[in-house]
């Protein structure tokens, strides 16, 4: 089955064509816009058309963005339509390299039919509604991607955001033994259900974690009448995704700039 055009652009353009969930704040500057989140990743600068006509001046605005809300790390999302921006980023002095929340490439991809494989029987998959859940996810994520901790009380206030009904989308853990071992969220688009921060605890990896979460996700995609799965995976997430058989879209680079 072909790749829609509507599914090709959330693959690539996720944070263009998904709803803004309520707990991100949006920016807009000339030619990019930053959505600035309560996480202690790099908060996202995403270029909007052909990109800003001075590039050094919506560098210097969104790091002026970013200091006054005591942020330290920003994302550029640079697609292949964007590579013409990346001497005046260069010069700028970001670069192209991992950061925590984003990869140096982030490759788009897409699913439109089945994925490959079942779920497997122990490991149970369901979607995040308690604070127990919305916890243990928490700290898979953080373990998995080198992230640093957050405060209970930093927590429980992104839970209550997370509950929120405008929030357009939902977690989903997975849990063997009892344990949340693995986790992953789904942003809610018109052409589809976009996957970000898949995550498994490295002791109950090997084990079918990642496979049942996506399962879980497809079958949710289905059920809302959008029967397609976007992801931008990581040199170790999209080997495991091309198995399932999500198809390479477009490789993305993500520039860093770090705030002063």
């Amino acid at each position: 089955m072909p790749i829609s055009p509507a599914v090709r652009d959330l693959a690539v353009h996720p944070f263009r064509e998904l709803p803004v969930p309520p707990d991100v704040e949006v920016v807009e500057l000339d030619g990019a816009t930053v959505g600035f989140n309560k996480w202690p990743t790099a908060q996202l600068v995403r270029v909007d058309g052909t990109g800003p006509t001075d590039v050094a001046a919506a560098v210097e605005a969104s790091r002026a963005a970013g200091r006054e809300r005591g942020k330290t790390v920003l994302a550029w999302w640079v697609p292949v339509e964007s590579d013409h921006l990346v001497p005046a980023l260069e010069a700028c002095g970001l670069v192209n390299e991992d950061t925590p929340g984003f990869e140096a490439v982030e490759n788009a991809m897409a699913l439109v039919e089945p994925p490959s494989g079942l779920a497997t029987d122990a490991v149970e998959v369901r979607m995040t509604e308690t604070w127990d859940d919305f916890y243990g996810a928490s700290e898979v994520v953080c373990r998995a991607f080198g992230m640093p901790e957050s405060t209970e009380a930093e927590l429980r206030e992104r839970f209550e955001e997370y509950r929120r009904p405008e929030n357009p989308g939902r977690g989903f853990v997975a849990v063997v033994d009892g344990r949340v071992v693995g986790t992953s969220y789904a942003a809610f688009g018109t052409a589809g259900v976009n996957l970000f921060g898949g995550a498994v605890a490295e002791e109950a990896r090997g084990r079918g974690v990642y496979r049942s979460l996506v399962r879980a996700r497809w079958d949710y995609a289905v059920g809302r009448g959008t029967p397609a799965l976007t992801v931008q995976a990581g040199r170790m997430s999209r080997p495991i995704c091309e198995r399932l058989g999500f198809r390479f879209v477009e490789a993305v680079r993500v520039y860093v700039d770090k705030v002063d």
